[in-house]
């Protein structure tokens, strides 16, 4: 992650000398389809498959600018879950994996006159504690604490776009809206859809990493403020 914003900020610095600074701080919030990806998963059609699940997140952001090219970095927190559903023996039941945590962005921005941006970078994702769900028909619900089989960290690449309007010219606060794509390249490590470790080497012979992904609709506050030469 240091050497990511040295060399994002080693190609502001050398790029845009002399450029006009401005500064822009955020606070923003998220809902997202995410998802939890492992091959082994996948391989096992309708005894283990994926379904429709929910997270979300809030935090704050700075983004430094050098005319139109700018750094941002965030802090944020929130949830990430993968949902499954699956038939075994005729019997249909639903899980879910629930992962609380902290994300840090760290991104390359290019914006527009306007307000339109684009940014692509990458996140370092902490997970501090991870519940498993899950239900079944004729069956109790089962809730069990798994945080002990996921990875306390892991990086994502992040795409987004979108745009910072502002209401007024005369003011310095805008209304932030995008969207954010983020998929895993670090293993998330984790449990399958009926809890059993994905490292169980009796279950599964090859191991697979896990890959978690999401898709967010982003919005927020924005507060701009030129710097003066």
């Amino acid at each position: 992650m240091k050497k990511v914003i040295l060399i994002l900020s080693s190609i502001l610095v050398i790029s845009n000398a002399g450029a006009q600074m401005s500064l822009e701080f955020q606070g923003k919030g998220s809902m997202a389809s995410t998802w939890l990806f492992n091959k082994n998963i996948s391989d096992l059609g309708q005894e283990q498959d994926y379904a429709m699940a929910w997270g979300s997140s809030y935090g704050v952001a700075a983004n430094l600018y050098f005319n139109n090219i700018g750094i941002g970095v965030e802090g944020l927190f929130g949830k990430h879950n993968g949902g499954y559903a699956g038939t075994i023996s005729n019997i249909k039941y639903n899980s879910e994996v629930t992962l609380k945590g902290y994300q840090i962005p760290v991104l390359l921005k290019l914006k527009s006159d306007g307000g339109a941006y684009v940014e692509l970078g990458v996140q370092a994702n902490g997970i501090s504690n991870a519940t498993f769900t899950g239900e079944g028909e004729g069956i109790p619900t089962v809730s069990k604490d798994v945080t002990s089989n996921y990875s306390k960290n892991y990086m994502s690449a992040v795409l987004g776009f979108g745009a910072n309007v502002k209401p007024s010219k005369s003011l310095p606060l805008g209304i932030l809206f995008g969207i954010r794509l983020n998929y895993g390249f670090g293993d998330a490590k984790g449990v399958d859809a009926l809890s059993s470790k994905l490292d169980d080497k009796a279950r599964y012979p090859t191991y697979e990493k896990t890959n978690a992904a999401s898709g967010s609709i982003v919005l927020g506050l924005t507060y701009s403020l030129e710097v003066k030469k």
